[in-house]
């Protein structure tokens, strides 16, 4: 079991350093997914797993109905990438690890005493690198992943405290329900931005 949330953390690190750094939606897409999963395998640790796969069904529900919905406006680009911009959000993103690497155990200790602390790290990390992640961008499609990340960080550390079913169907709720919100700002930019382009290339005609 131990290997297990080695792997776990391992992989939810380097998914959420992924959407953090990356802003082609492909890339964050799948990143996602497999962060869903390392949280799955991570809250299996306190949690039965046929109550821990309802994150996992829920998870993959929330991406793929913002993923495929950003799919239909593959042609509006996200942002003009540069290299600065590229180095500086893996740059915090290295702080942020750092950070987490120091500051978990103090809570361990002194915070969450019962709470293993691989579940806090991995909590912590999905938490302080998605709130970075909201810091750098203004996209519907970003803002919505890195808000399903910190609700995913918070989950993990939750099951690592306490079972609940009541409060696992409002989460899965909540998840589902940013997921539409999203959805439906994802299409409204998308129209937006379609509506202007026209409008430049009447006035250029």
């Amino acid at each position: 079991m131990q290997i297990l949330s080695i792997l776990a953390f391992v992989l939810i690190v380097i998914t959420a350093m992924a959407i953090l750094v990356f802003r082609d939606w492909r890339i964050v897409s799948a990143a996602l997914l497999l962060q869903y999963l390392g949280a799955f395998a991570m809250v299996t640790q306190s949690w039965p797993v046929e109550i821990a796969v309802i994150k996992l069904i829920v998870g993959w529900m929330a991406t793929a109905a913002i993923s495929l919905t950003y799919f239909r406006r593959e042609n509006v680009s996200l942002f003009a990438e540069t290299p600065s911009s590229f180095i500086f959000r893996s740059l915090i993103g290295l702080l942020t690890i750092l950070v987490v690497f120091i500051s978990a155990p103090r809570l361990q200790a002194n915070v969450f005493p019962e709470l293993d602390l691989l579940v806090l790290q991995s909590g912590l990390m999905l938490i302080g690198l998605s709130l970075m992640q909201l810091g750098t961008t203004q996209d519907p499609f970003l803002t919505v992943v890195g808000l399903l990340s910190v609700l995913s960080g918070f989950e993990v550390i939750y099951a690592g405290l306490e079972l609940s079913s009541l409060l696992t169907g409002l989460l899965a709720i909540v998840n589902l329900g940013l997921s539409l919100v999203g959805v439906y700002f994802i299409i409204k930019v998308g129209d937006n931005v379609s509506l202007s382009t026209k409008e430049d290339e009447e006035e250029d005609q």
